[in-house]
Formats: structure tokens, C-alpha cells, sequence
């Protein structure tokens, strides 16, 4: 159990480390929404990242109050759930073509995430089982 919850704060930690950039990113290309990743542990723990427009809960387990879900994973390697979200309020009075634009970068976030932190936790020394294939 402990292994798990160290492998769970490690991908967490990449997740942050890695992200903060994609997120100023989108705030750079589109500078009036916020936008918000929620990481779910297969644990239950729950870590937010946020741009500086993005609204933040008073508890984190509340998630963030105005935000829509742009795009989701479930079921990952590392997480029980990855979203990416914007801020409602500003993300009502983006042009279609923005959308668009904000839904690719946010599938392309969330696959990051997943892959980077796949390799992370697969890279953990884990012990090796015979197989008895000679090879």
C-alpha cells in the first residue's frame, strides 16, 4: 500500500511539474478563460491544477466551482480520471473555431498526462516473474 502511494504522489508530482507550462499556454492563446485539470487517484485523492483565471474551490473535493468539462479520461494507468476544464462563465463567449482549438489542446493534454505518467510508473524497479520461455 505504501508503494502505491508513493507511485500515486510521484504522478502527481510529474503531472504538476510537466503541466504548468501547457497550462500558461492556453492562458497565452486564449487570455480571458481559465482553465483547470482535476487528477483523480485510484486511491481517491484529488489534485487540482489551475491557470491564474481559473476560479478555485474552497475545498478541493468540491472541484472547481464554474468549471466545464472539455475533456475527460477515465480509467488510466495513474489516475481514475483526468479532466481538463474551463471556466463557464468565460468559455460561453468563445467562437466555435476557438473551441475547437481549446478541445485539441485539451485531448492532447490529457494524453500527455496519461503517457508520461505511464512510463513513469512503469519505469518503478518491480520484481521480475519467470515466464518459462527460455528467453
Amino acid at each position: 500500500m505504501m508503494n502505491s502511494a508513493v507511485t500515486e504522489q510521484d504522478a502527481v508530482g510529474l503531472a504538476r511539474e510537466s503541466f504548468l507550462g501547457e497550462l500558461k499556454s492556453l492562458n497565452r492563446d486564449h487570455p480571458n478563460t481559465g482553465f483547470g485539470i482535476s487528477l483523480r487517484t485510484h486511491s481517491g485523492g484529488h489534485y487540482l491544477l489551475a491557470n491564474s483565471r481559473m476560479p478555485l474551490p474552497e475545498t478541493k473535493a468540491a472541484g472547481f466551482p464554474t468549471g466545464r468539462r472539455l475533456a475527460c479520461l477515465e480509467n488510466s494507468d495513474s489516475f481514475s480520471s483526468i479532466e481538463v476544464l474551463a471556466d463557464s462563465g468565460a468559455y460561453e463567449k468563445i467562437s466555435p473555431s476557438a473551441e475547437a482549438a481549446i478541445l485539441g489542446n485539451a485531448l492532447n493534454l490529457i494524453a500527455r498526462i496519461d503517457t508520461l505518467t505511464s512510463v513513469q510508473h512503469d519505469q518503478i524497479d518491480h520484481p521480475i516473474a519467470a515466464t518459462g520461455t527460455g528467453g
